[in-house]
């Protein structure tokens, strides 16, 4: 009997080994081979390809600038996160905003700015990586000379992962600072030079908000003089500046235009490539500027006459043809077109004159500006302006030269 039993069991643990092997063989087969499927209630993963998801513009409401925005994930319970890549180009940034449970940004291209409220604005690269904690107000974006793309994620509270505010001013952009290097290093300024941050701060910061001239003249003022002095490093922070203290980019791209004329077609030209990048950025187009050509202002055939008998008495022996472009297409065509009024047209071609050396064309042109509706006031203001920006031996220079014009406009 126990010889009976142990034979059963013996060949009770055979049909068993047989049986495991071939369910093995089956397994290892590709004919009867089938994935392990996910439980009805069990989650599955998703695979999200690239490009499936179109980029979108961000809303003008929320940045300033070209921003472009390319949504990676959104809000998945129960993480409640949500990430994007953010392309801005120079000159873009976003508003002021806070994040109700914070934010992580991770710069992947470029050179861009971010700045805590109440302190000093950074430069970020790629690599870096920034957390913003809950509640902090802060804005981000690119340079003024150079764009930048960040991996943004961040969570949300009952569906609500960012709560907006007012926009980034340009002061604010430009470290409340005027002057600040076209490239933005604004550490440079202050590793090389303390003395000069301070000055900046204090003394230029001050004169940009005196009553005695708008800022927008103060702008044209400040982009004529550089583009007079050919300085395009600092240019585009000012063009934009000039932006948003209300000049209009039909108005820029005419001041340019009217510059090739008095500073020369290379410094123009130059200007005109900065110009560009800023325009893109702003995503101003040929819509908003002005015709090539077109109907043109009246022209006041009295001082017209007067002007071109002066020029002709004392140019004509010397050169016929500067007497010939000077009339056209100096005075007859770029000063009547209508993009640039003629009292601001006067006014950054007198600050270009100051700012270059040129006085003995000074006492000319300020009267003109003047007779366009300059005053007196806001032409000295323009002199205070300039001393800035062309230097104290330019604006002394030209100072007796106005003095002379205001004087003998009192008679």
């Amino acid at each position: 009997m126990k010889r009976l039993t142990a034979m059963a069991i013996s060949l009770s643990l055979s049909l068993s080994a047989a049986s495991g092997h071939a369910e093995e063989a089956r397994s290892s087969s590709g004919s009867e081979a089938r994935p392990v499927a996910a439980s009805e209630s069990s989650p599955s993963l998703t695979i999200t390809r690239n490009g499936s998801r179109p980029s979108r513009k961000a809303p003008a409401e929320r940045f300033t600038g070209s921003v472009r925005i390319d949504p990676l994930f959104q809000l998945n319970d129960p993480s409640h996160t949500a990430g994007s890549y953010v392309t801005f180009e120079p000159g873009a940034r976003s508003a002021w905003h806070t994040h109700p449970l914070g934010q992580t940004l991770i710069v992947t291209a470029g050179t861009g700015w971010i700045q805590q409220e109440g302190g000093e604005k950074q430069e970020i690269k790629p690599g870096d990586v920034i957390w913003i904690p809950p509640g902090v107000k802060h804005w981000h974006g690119a340079t003024a000379t150079a764009g930048t793309t960040h991996l943004a994620i961040q969570g949300a509270v009952d569906g609500k992962n960012v709560d907006w505010l007012e926009k980034v001013t340009e002061e604010q952009y430009m470290n409340a600072n005027p002057t600040t290097p076209g490239n933005g290093d604004a550490d440079a300024v202050r590793a090389v030079a303390p003395a000069l941050e301070r000055y900046t701060e204090m003394t230029l910061s001050e004169v940009w908000k005196r009553p005695e001239l708008s800022a927008r003249d103060r702008s044209l003022v400040t982009v004529a003089a550089l583009i007079a002095r050919n300085q395009a490093t600092s240019l585009a922070s000012y063009l934009n500046r000039a932006l948003d203290n209300g000049v209009k980019a039909a108005e820029l791209s005419e001041l340019i235009t009217h510059l090739a004329f008095y500073s020369g077609w290379g410094n123009a030209l130059a200007a005109a490539a900065v110009a560009k990048g800023v325009f893109q950025a702003r995503g101003i187009g040929a819509d908003q500027l002005p015709p090539a050509s077109g109907p043109l202002l009246p022209m006041d055939e009295a001082a017209e006459s007067k002007r071109a008998a002066s020029v002709e008495q004392n140019v004509g022996p010397v050169s016929p043809g500067v007497v010939r472009y000077t009339s056209d297409p100096l005075f007859h065509d770029l000063w009547r077109r209508p993009a640039l009024a003629p009292r601001d047209r006067s006014l950054v071609t007198v600050s270009a004159l100051i700012a270059s050396g040129q006085v003995a064309q000074v006492t000319f042109h300020l009267n003109r500006a003047m007779d366009n509706g300059l005053t007196k006031a806001e032409a000295s203001e323009v002199l205070t302006q300039l001393l800035f920006y062309a230097g104290w031996p330019n604006v002394m220079s030209a100072v007796p030269v106005a003095k002379d014009v205001f004087e003998k406009r009192l008679k």
